[in-house]
């Protein structure tokens, strides 16, 4: 987990894993366009979180609400159409939406945005979160599994 790196070597976070702290301290150390995204699996909504609502491209146009301070969270189908979130997400596609995977890991290839030989690679959750909870890092609720820091505004970065 994203604590861990820091644990040893970082006091804000090992007493109290301060993650408003943290976020400060990335700010100030590294030049972000907006704030860094914390993403957390867990099995429940949480208490007074809402639930994305509406239809997204893919699984990384969630980190942009984060960044720009929403904290909400998505369920499994709310990944559907992103073959390539789904799978690292572990999530059971449709026949219909596995087709889609076939064909975007194809445009992928051939685009040489990643090898064939590198799919199994690629990191895949072990089972299927039954909730993804986005947040500005400094804002979370829960330890993060990961954190993404945003260093481009440019929509294409995701």
């Amino acid at each position: 987990m994203l604590q861990n790196y820091f644990m040893e070597t970082d006091p804000i976070v090992s007493e109290g894993r301060n993650w408003k702290a943290l976020e400060t301290r990335l700010a100030a150390a590294v030049k972000l366009a907006c704030r860094p995204v914390a993403v957390a699996f867990i099995d429940k909504a949480p208490d007074g979180v809402e639930k994305f609502e509406g239809i997204e491209p893919s699984g990384c146009s969630f980190w942009r609400f984060a960044a720009d301070g929403r904290t909400f969270y998505t369920v499994r189908e709310d990944h559907f159409n992103c073959a390539v979130g789904a799978y690292t997400h572990n999530i059971t596609l449709s026949p219909e939406s596995e087709q889609g995977t076939s064909i975007t890991l194809k445009m992928m290839f051939d685009l040489g945005y990643v090898r064939p030989e590198e799919v199994p690679q690629i990191p895949r959750l072990a089972k299927a979160p039954a909730v993804v909870l986005y947040s500005p890092l400094g804002d979370a609720q829960v330890d993060p599994a990961w954190c993404c820091l945003p260093v481009s505004r440019d929509p294409r970065c995701c």
